[in-house]
């Protein structure tokens, strides 16, 4: 069988991007309710924008002592975890109209549902996730601290999950870990999720091209069903499921992880549609922004990646920033490639 791609350049996923309003509110939202921490920012007042990276670490685990910095700068570019990346336009949080697009507002939704938007997009982005011991307790506690709820635990038919809100409507879903004391961090960043129109495509690229592991697969016959892949260590594959589809063997695999998993819905016949679009966040209305992988040789992987098909937004010689590139998933979305151990300015300004 041939090597991924992204396997022969060790690509890692390292960072969901998301636009927001206000990073004096956003920054102490994730900090103060779900542990994560600021280790790196980025400012370019020419350009008019600012981006804060925040990662839930490990308890004990080293992290740059200031920031920003060459040594945050370093830490992230060769970061063995996943970040947010919380990007601001300046100026957004003085607007009274500013408003991100939270990914779960379509048209594709029946009219008698709330999120039903009439000439609206059709949905994509849907959500975050932090694992977490306790649904019901941690829900309690974080509705004490202020944050409101999509969805409470026992709302709806699914019960013993959650949808939190942050300040700007995305969607953070509250999931019960697999077991109860595998970590002693009460939250780890356990997902992202996107809506696609073809399983099959969507499959071929993140397993073939990129080389996330496929590690469960559930179907609701006639519905939809969702994949979800991740970037596992040598010493995790040995315990990965031999059978994704068992829910019995993969679904506590999944919820014993420490780093997220990429999760892919499908919502079956639209792979039929010839109409049928999702919205990448990228064009009005935006919000989500792309999801990142840090890999060994930029270029070189590029280039293996346009000879295998693979379409760019941007390559890595192009525009302004150098030292990175945007490659097209099979419906648009955009992957962010980033050279590993890079340092600005990549083309960019310093860091103020």
């Amino acid at each position: 069988m041939e090597t991924p791609i992204g396997t022969k350049y060790r690509a890692n996923f390292q960072q969901t991007m998301l636009r927001i309003k206000d990073p004096k509110v956003s920054v102490p939202f994730y900090e103060q309710n779900f542990g994560m921490k600021l280790i790196h920012r980025y400012d370019f007042p020419e350009f008019k924008f600012s981006l804060y990276f925040l990662e839930r670490p490990r308890e004990g685990q080293a992290l740059p002592k200031t920031v920003p910095s060459l040594e945050s700068e370093q830490y992230l570019w060769t970061m063995q975890g996943c970040c947010l990346e919380l990007t601001h336009n300046y100026g957004s949080e003085s607007d009274p109209d500013f408003k991100v697009w939270s990914g779960n507002h379509g048209r594709d939704l029946p009219e008698s549902s709330p999120l039903y938007m009439k000439d609206g997009p059709i949905r994509g982005f849907g959500h975050i996730a932090f694992n977490v011991d306790d649904v019901y307790a941690t829900c309690d506690v974080l509705e004490k601290a202020g944050v409101k709820f999509q969805k409470k635990p026992d709302d709806g038919r699914m019960k013993g999950l959650a949808f939190a809100l942050d300040p700007d409507g995305y969607w953070i879903e509250i999931v019960k870990r697999a077991e109860t004391g595998v970590f002693s961090e009460p939250f780890n960043l356990s997902q992202t999720m996107k809506r696609v129109k073809d399983a099959a495509a969507t499959r071929h690229f993140y397993e073939k091209i990129m080389g996330l592991q496929l590690v469960y697969e559930m179907t609701i016959p006639n519905d939809f069903t969702n994949y979800f892949f991740v970037c596992l260590s040598d010493e995790e594959k040995k315990n990965a499921p031999t059978d994704v589809t068992d829910r019995e063997q993969a679904k506590p695999f999944v919820g014993r992880l420490w780093q997220p998993v990429l999760e892919i819905t499908h919502n079956h016949g639209t792979e039929k549609d010839e109409a049928f679009q999702v919205h990448t966040g990228n064009s009005d209305p935006q919000g989500f922004g792309h999801i990142g992988f840090i890999v060994d040789d930029l270029v070189s992987m590029c280039k293996e990646m346009e000879a295998a098909g693979v379409k760019f937004f941007k390559k890595p010689e192009e525009g302004k920033i150098q030292g990175i590139a945007f490659a097209l998933d099979p419906d648009g979305y955009r992957v962010e490639l980033i050279q590993r151990g890079a340092t600005i300015p990549m083309g960019m300004p310093t860091v103020g």
